[in-house]
This record gives C-alpha cells, sequence and structure tokens, in this order.
C-alpha cells in the first residue's frame, strides 16, 4: 500500500496533453527522514514494477507503469515547496522506476531544482541503471532473496541482470547500499550466506524487518509474523563476514 499523505494523478481530463504529464505518479506529502540517509528528503512514487512479490508494501504501484503522472507543472509546483522547507535530497522509488522513460527528464528536472538525487532500484535493469548512475548522487538496490529463490519469489528469471547491475552499483556508484527486507520463513543463515557471496565488497548492505499488512497482495503473507530483532542481528552478524558495513534499518 502507498503511504497514506500523497499527493497523486486524478483520472486524465480529456483536454490534458500527455506530453505535459510527468512519470511521477505521486508524491509524499511530508518529507522523509528514512528514505535517504543523511538527508531530508522528498519522495515521488513511479508506477509499474516487472516483479510480482507477495510481500510488496507499495502493490498498487504494481503493474500500472501505464497510469497517468502528474503534470510537470505539479511536480515543480510541490518539489519547490520541499525546498522552501529545507528538504535537500528526493528519492524516486516505485515501483521500477527503470521502466520509464522519462526518468531521466526527472533527474535532470530534481538537479535543476537543486536536489541530491536517490535511485531505488529492483536492479533488473542494468542497461538503464548504467545510464543512470552519472546522473544520481545515492542508489539503493534491493537484494531481495539469495540468487536461486529469485523466480520463485519475485517472477524474475534473469538473474544475470541483477548481477550485473550489482556489479555496475559496485563500481560506478557515487554512494550506494544494498538492502534485504528479512522475512523469517524464507531467509534462512544459508540464504544470508548466498546473499553475501553475491554481494561480497561492497561498502555497505541494510537489513531491515518484515511487517505484515492486510494490503499485501499474498493472503500468506499477511499471515506472516514480524521479523524479530534476534533474527535481524544474527543475519548482520553473517553479512559482516563479505560486507564493509551493515546497518540494521529501524527500531532494533
Amino acid at each position: 500500500m502507498m503511504p497514506p499523505g500523497i499527493n497523486k494523478a486524478s483520472e486524465p481530463a480529456a483536454e490534458s496533453p500527455t506530453a505535459a504529464l510527468s512519470p511521477v505518479y505521486g508524491i509524499l506529502q511530508n518529507a522523509s527522514l528514512v528514505d535517504y540517509p543523511g538527508q531530508l528528503a522528498a519522495v515521488f512514487f513511479l508506477t509499474g514494477c516487472n516483479f510480482t512479490c507477495g510481500f510488496c508494501h507499495n502493490a498498487q504501484l504494481m503493474g500500472r507503469a501505464d497510469a497517468r503522472g502528474l503534470p510537470w507543472a505539479e511536480v515543480e509546483q510541490l518539489s519547490r515547496r520541499h525546498r522552501d522547507n529545507w528538504v535537500t535530497g528526493a528519492v524516486i522509488t516505485g515501483g521500477e522506476p527503470t521502466l520509464h522513460p522519462g526518468v531521466f527528464r526527472l533527474v535532470e528536472q530534481l538537479r535543476e531544482w537543486g536536489f541530491l538525487r536517490k535511485l531505488d532500484t529492483n536492479g533488473s535493469r542494468p542497461e538503464v541503471l548504467a545510464r543512470l548512475l552519472p546522473l544520481v548522487d545515492y542508489v539503493a538496490m534491493d537484494v531481495k532473496f539469495a540468487p536461486a529463490d529469485y523466480p520463485a519469489r519475485t517472477g524474475f528469471q534473469n538473474i544475470a541482470a541483477l548481477t550485473e547491475s550489482i556489479r555496475l552499483i559496485q563500481a560506478q556508484a557515487r554512494n550506494y547500499e544494498f538492502r534485504t527486507t528479512v522475512i523469517e520463513a524464507w531467509h534462512s543463515p544459508e540464504h544470508i550466506h548466498a546473499i553475501g557471496a553475491w554481494v561480497q565488497g561492497a561498502q555497505r548492505h541494510v537489513l531491515q524487518a518484515f511487517i505484515p499488512r492486510e494490503e499485501l497482495p499474498d493472503p500468506a503473507c499477511r499471515a506472516m509474523p514480524e521479523t524479530s530483532a534476534a533474527t535481524l542481528r544474527a543475519y548482520a552478524e553473517i553479512l559482516r563476514g563479505y560486507v564493509a558495513q551493515v546497518d540494521i534499518r529501524g527500531e532494533f
């Protein structure tokens, strides 16, 4: 479910020229203290995703790549309002932002409006990521599972593409993190070792708790327990054998 307090696009009006529409489906009304490390950040949501994760917390944005975006004029107005209130960062998230050709213009506009830019991605489109890396200041890639588990858990088969994105980020990103939402039923210590080996040498990996919600796409996920602090700490210790810095995000 999209967080409450989002300015989002309304249904299209017949006279609205699509050329004046941005790829941004919604903008968080209040700035975030958690989505961009070290920055007070505005959060921009793009729609559509090529994964089918049953535990997705932004399920409203899945499968809507053709959804109508906000007019560019409104995006600028809301962005400048954030800048006037000491917001320094902009998070481009989804959905999967690299599915949108308009993401390049969005990144450039955010630069012109004075924001540091952070990109959230699932890593599925390394050819687009390679073009975006010189344009953004921070990248967060979700490393959701060990490679062998991706097809069953996310519906995405191209593990080579994910590996290429991991290597691109490690080699070229100005600043970055990999992150994993830990689901105790699906992530064993062996899975965490496999994830660590996949991202070995990374500068930072973030673990975060799975939190069940009624709006999750898969009913089975709604009944799963919240990840325990003990599990997160134990898995962080495993990852420290592979990664320079491991953080636990949240109140643990």
